[in-house]
């Protein structure tokens, strides 16, 4: 497949990995900037981590089901990753409530990253639907 003058056209996954690393490094940065006190950093660390760790399964995923060009392989995946984020939010949540550690810097710590993920990974589906589809439709 090629892109204007003949030039080989770039898959979009990798541009949105790049753009999802970025906000996952960002939202490191921040989560070991912003907090005060040591514990919230480590609560708000861990949000980052599970969220990084989530997305980065997200978009694997939803690129194999874009290659498989299947409307139920995409569902099935977006059912996937929401529970496997619900898994990772619920266990994360109890692992630091259990050590009296702050929830709501873990909740930011998720969400601050997990919000713009899924934009990325929107935008990907979007993108690799058009590549499928061959055209801008």
């Amino acid at each position: 497949m090629t892109g204007t003058g003949g030039q080989p056209k770039r898959d979009a996954f990798w541009t949105h990995a790049g753009l999802a690393a970025a906000v996952m490094g960002v939202g490191a940065v921040v989560a070991a900037a912003l907090p005060k006190a040591a514990e919230d950093r480590v609560s708000a660390l861990l949000g980052v981590g599970i969220a990084a760790v989530t997305g980065v399964l997200a978009l694997v995923l939803k690129r194999r089901a874009a290659m498989q060009a299947d409307l139920k392989a995409a569902l099935k995946v977006v059912g996937v990753v929401f529970a496997l984020r619900g898994v990772g939010v619920g266990i994360g949540l109890a692992w630091v409530v259990s050590r009296g550690l702050s929830a709501i810097a873990f909740v930011g710590g998720f969400f601050g990253v997990y919000f713009a993920l899924q934009w990325i990974e929107v935008s990907y589906v979007m993108a690799a639907s058009k590549d499928t589809a061959g055209g801008d439709e």
